[in-house]
């Protein structure tokens, strides 16, 4: 059952975020800042790591577009009173924090196929968020993340085509997935949760986005071959699932 939270009071302007709200916002927009950031710089290394030029074309579009998304967070942070430099110096390194090789085309396809689409499912709530500057900016990032997700699906179904290559994809993609659901959603349950739900800043639980995300990612690789991780590359990820996520990924397209 969805749990919508339509009755949050709107928080038209950052004079108007305070104490708790304001803190759990910076949070978040902490969390998406490093996200898209890291993203920007994954994608402009791929520049050069794209092997034909259309790739690299896109690469660098992709990457483009990843930073103005940086910025427009950037906006927003100092609004609230936040300096973003010395957010983003906190992140770690960008293949760190997405634990892939950033010299690495097939690395690069697989993040694309599966890092992209879990920020879009973020940004959908973020659209919707009692945080009015923050909603109101999301729709022009979730319209690039669309394109970007489309790319990340050619992608698969173009490693698809070569058995060997299906096994290079499905073996970065088990030590890739655990991580994006960790980076991307965070813990599944708790106060923070809990907070973010009844104050309008999420409108579904993460558990909900999560699993939405997951049963979107099952109908794209359905055919295709690739499977969902084992549940132990999770586990060594540190990555708490609820039952009902479980169930998905125990149940192979």
């Amino acid at each position: 059952m969805n749990v919508e939270t339509g009755s949050a009071t709107t928080v038209a302007s950052p004079s108007e975020a305070k104490d708790g709200y304001r803190d759990m916002l910076v949070r978040l927009m902490t969390r998406q800042l490093y996200a898209e950031t890291a993203t920007a710089e994954v994608f402009g290394r791929s520049i050069g790591a794209a092997p034909t030029w259309p790739e690299k074309f896109m690469a660098a579009e992709f990457a483009l577009e990843e930073a103005q998304h940086s910025q427009i967070l950037c906006g927003l942070m100092k609004d609230l009173g936040e300096d973003p430099d010395a957010i983003i110096a906190g992140r770690p390194a960008a293949a760190q924090f997405w634990s892939i090789d950033l010299d690495n085309w097939l690395h690069i396809a697989v993040f694309n196929f599966t890092v992209d689409r879990a920020g879009s499912h973020q940004i959908m709530e973020y659209r919707k968020s009692s945080y009015a500057p923050w909603a109101s900016s999301m729709g022009v990032v979730l319209d690039d993340e669309e394109e970007h997700y489309e790319n990340g699906v050619e992608n698969l179904r173009a490693f698809a085509k070569d058995p060997a290559q299906l096994a290079e994809f499905q073996k970065v993609f088990d030590g890739l997935l655990p991580v994006t659901l960790k980076r991307a959603f965070g813990r599944p349950d708790g106060a923070d949760n809990e907070f973010c739900l009844a104050h309008g800043l999420k409108r579904h639980s993460t558990e909900q986005v999560i699993n939405r995300y997951l049963e979107e990612m099952k109908g794209f690789m359905a055919g295709s071959g690739l499977r969902f991780p084992p549940i132990s590359a999770f586990e060594q990820q540190g990555v708490v699932l609820k039952d009902s996520t479980r169930r998905i990924l125990e149940t192979q397209p």
